[in-house]
């Protein structure tokens, strides 16, 4: 069940039009389980043990295919988590439109049958032994390694951040289970408060759903403008990039909106430390740029901002036990994330030919969404087959990601997109730079089913 007050409640004459754009939408979501490509249909009778790291979205999704493509299954999946959650769900709860237990699920229940769930966590991986250590069962050998854990958020990275005390000093962020209703309690709050200075941040590393930050911004905006309490708030958006988002159609039309809105942008401040007692926020101020990467260390100028609201994006990198192995991009004072280093189309890793990654964890030039796990897996468990069969992957994955942005209660941004920011929609014929109700309906009736009945199951 979602919440009973998801915002706004429209008038009464626009229930028939609602009604038909969640059937719609419904429709969509229905059109996309059960859309098949055609090189998945032929079952594989190579034999060989293979290991998922990571039980998450790009994890549960690749057990299901590999477990429909091999007739001999050994496979399995390490996750220490007991519950699975459903993350995009996240921004929902804090706009009150879900509840916690819409999202989350036992893991259990979700991956299939043929495959063994090991609840342990790696520690160490060993790729040119062919192993990796777990905390718990310690050395674990594989024929082929699947990487999916996703990535770890590094709130210690901010001064006077952690995720164990998000909502102390009303810090809050959408991108930690419990803290996504702390949020949403927050916001519900201002509504008594009837004012205060609100701050909504980003980072500088990649990070999942780039989105987000401007989605809860937007909705807290329409939370209170709904109510009439809008000109007694100042809100702030402040970004680490020099533009809001790419491809530019996009970034132009929000970009429309924030002004609309009067919520003034601050390009280049990044967030270095939070003063919770004293509600002060530091930002560090980028210099214009030059044509060569910002290292880390490099001295900027600061800026210290009171706040009544906060909310606030960790840095991001790859697990600790990624980047501090032989599969990950090097770290230096530039590229700090650690990420998978894999060819961008077959997803397979440049160095260590039976590692196949893919999902957040992935050194690829796109976002960091489910929908890109949704177009990646089909690809890499093909790919990963070939391999095994001692052939050339031959799949090519295009970069595909999609990010629903909220724009208000109602409304949504539909972002598709691949490469080099070519633009992918879904339906060619609609103007990508419009928001519309039919998205919004797609993102709060139509995804959730489409990632558990479709997705998590090898059928999309």
């Amino acid at each position: 069940m979602t919440s009973n007050n998801p915002g706004p409640v429209p008038a009464s004459g626009t229930q028939t039009r609602r009604k038909f754009l969640k059937l719609s939408a419904g429709a969509v979501a229905g059109g996309l389980v059960v859309e098949r490509t055609y090189h998945y249909c032929t079952e594989s009778k190579v034999k060989a043990k293979i290991v998922i790291v990571g039980g998450g979205a790009a994890g549960v999704t690749m057990s299901a295919y590999l477990s429909k493509l091999l007739r001999h299954v050994d496979i399995t999946v390490i996750e220490p988590s007991e519950i699975h959650y459903y993350q995009p769900g996240y921004t929902l709860i804090a706009a009150d439109v879900f509840t916690p237990g819409d999202i989350a699920k036992p893991t259990k229940d979700l991956i299939p049958s043929p495959v063994k769930w090991l609840k342990d966590s790696v520690i160490e991986l060993n790729p040119d032994g062919n192993s990796l250590v777990t905390s718990a069962n310690g050395r674990v050998a594989y024929d082929f390694l699947v990487l999916v854990p996703g990535c770890q958020m590094d709130f210690n990275l901010v001064e006077g951040l952690s995720r164990e005390t998000l909502g102390e000093g009303n810090v809050h962020s959408i991108y930690d289970f419990k803290g996504a209703a702390l949020c949403r309690d927050a916001i519900k709050q201002l509504a008594v408060t009837k004012q205060g200075r609100l701050l909504f941040t980003n980072t500088y590393t990649k990070i999942k759903c780039g989105g987000a930050p401007k989605k809860i911004c937007l909705l807290t905006e329409d939370y209170l403008r709904q109510r009439k309490l809008r000109q007694y708030f100042d809100i702030t958006y402040l970004a680490n990039q020099n533009e809001l988002m790419k491809p530019k159609v996009y970034g132009d039309r929000l970009l429309e909106i924030f002004r609309e809105r009067a919520i003034p942008i601050k390009y280049k401040h990044r967030l270095v430390a939070v003063d919770t007692a004293a509600k002060k926020a530091a930002f560090e101020v980028l210099p214009e740029p030059t044509g060569n990467p910002i290292a880390l260390d490099a001295p900027h100028e600061r800026l210290v901002l009171d706040y009544d609201f906060l909310h606030v994006v960790p840095p991001m990198s790859a697990p600790d036990f990624v980047k501090n192995s032989a599969v990950a991009v090097p770290i230096d004072k530039v590229n700090q994330g650690g990420w998978v280093k894999v060819d961008k189309e077959t997803l397979v890793h440049a160095k260590f030919k039976n590692i196949i990654a893919l999902g957040d964890v992935a050194g690829i030039p796109t976002s960091k969404t489910g929908a890109a796990i949704r177009k990646q897996a089909p690809i890499a468990a093909a790919n990963l087959v070939s391999l095994m069969e001692g052939r050339a992957p031959a799949l090519k994955y295009n970069g595909y990601s999609a990010c629903p942005v909220i724009t208000q209660y109602g409304k949504v941004l539909m972002c598709e997109f691949g490469y080099d920011d070519k633009l992918m929609p879904t339906i060619p014929f609609l103007d990508p730079a419009v928001e519309r109700e039919m998205w919004w309906m797609l993102k709060v009736h139509g995804l959730k089913p489409l990632y558990y009945q479709g997705m998590l199951k090898g059928r999309v």
